[in-house]
């Protein structure tokens, strides 16, 4: 039998439930306050921006139970913002615009090739009807019907120099688009263009304000590439690739394809071991992507290079000594981290 007077007083445990919920928010408010010191400590601007990198660099390190509460109060305190990706939607839908006039010019060149077509049986069917005079009266049909071609032929011919003029103009706007695209629409990733741009604007911030940055290239190795021959499925194991490095990386982090299947991540206020860290975790996830190659299961070959960002170095210089290592090294199978200095490994 129970005894009510044992049973718990519903009073003191909301008192209980109150404190409990008041000492989640002391934590939220502590840790708040640590972002904001560890940004002075690193001599970091207090910049919304700066603020989120870190705030969610030190998240990182809190328990899940933590991490949970302030997920679940991001997302209830989240406000409706303009997408950040506006800039890349618009630009997959002007290339796919682009796409779709290129469709429609060669169908016009299909049409007006097989009115040429036309024109040429109609003038073969009357060269062998000259010499019948039987059939006048058809052969002045085919001839009234071969000079409305021609006159279509001449109308064709206006409106196609009017369609190659559109279709130059919209090529060379195309183009200017082109140059300043920062997406890759191919591995939903951004471009070189972005990525030396993002390296350098690190290289500048670190000569500023002295905190650490740093790169990562991955690929995978020659061997294994060019065991898969078929270029569509080579194109969706670097699709695999990219996305499975949007996933592991961090809001503040920068994926980019460099080029021919190589990727890269800018990590931003990361030092040496969170680069290493960050390089092996990847590594062991990218090899774990089964990949079949002839009927045969694979696991994908890969080869990750990192390097710090310093202040000695241009974008172009960092990225291109980091290359070189990427190809001199396909035989480590382990990530290789390039010191501070040019030319040393670590």
């Amino acid at each position: 039998m129970i005894k009510i007077d044992n049973a718990p007083d519903p009073k003191k445990k909301a008192v209980e439930v109150k404190h409990i919920l008041e000492k989640e928010k002391v934590d939220i408010y502590k840790f708040s306050e640590n972002v904001l010191h560890e940004l002075s400590d690193d001599n970091v601007p207090s910049t919304p921006n700066n603020y989120s990198i870190y705030f969610e660099k030190m998240l990182d390190g809190q328990p899940d139970e933590f991490r949970k509460e302030i997920g679940d109060m991001i997302v209830i305190n989240s406000e409706i913002s303009v997408p950040s990706g506006s800039n890349i939607s618009i630009e997959k839908e002007i290339k796919q615009g682009f796409i779709q006039i290129k469709s429609m010019l060669q169908a016009v060149v299909l049409i007006y090739k097989n009115l040429g077509i036309m024109r040429g049986l109609v003038q073969k069917r009357m060269d062998a009807l000259k010499n019948n005079t039987n059939i006048l009266a058809l052969q002045n049909v085919l001839s009234a019907f071969n000079h409305d071609l021609i006159k279509l032929n001449s109308l064709m011919d206006k409106h196609l120099d009017v369609i190659k003029v559109s279709y130059d103009e919209v090529a060379k706007m195309l183009k200017s688009i082109e140059e300043q695209s920062i997406y890759d629409t191919t591995y939903d990733v951004y471009n070189k263009k972005f990525l030396v741009a993002t390296v350098q604007s690190e290289v500048e911030a670190v000569k500023r304000y002295g905190y650490n940055a740093s790169f990562l290239l991955v690929r995978a190795k020659d061997r294994f590439t060019n065991r898969v021959k078929n270029l569509k499925e080579r194109n969706n194991m670097f699709k695999a690739m990219s996305q499975l490095l949007l996933r592991t990386s961090r809001r503040s982090d920068i994926v980019a394809h460099y080029g021919d299947g190589c990727f890269a991540m800018v990590m931003k206020y990361t030092d040496e071991q969170g680069t290493k860290q960050a390089c092996n975790r990847i590594l062991n996830m990218l090899s774990s992507i089964p990949w079949k190659i002839d009927g045969e299961e694979c696991k994908l070959d890969i080869q990750v290079v990192s390097s710090m960002i310093t202040k000695s170095k241009s974008a172009e210089e960092l990225i291109s000594y980091s290359l070189d290592q990427l190809m001199l090294t396909q035989d480590d199978e382990q990530p290789i981290f390039l010191g501070e200095e040019a030319g040393v490994e670590v």
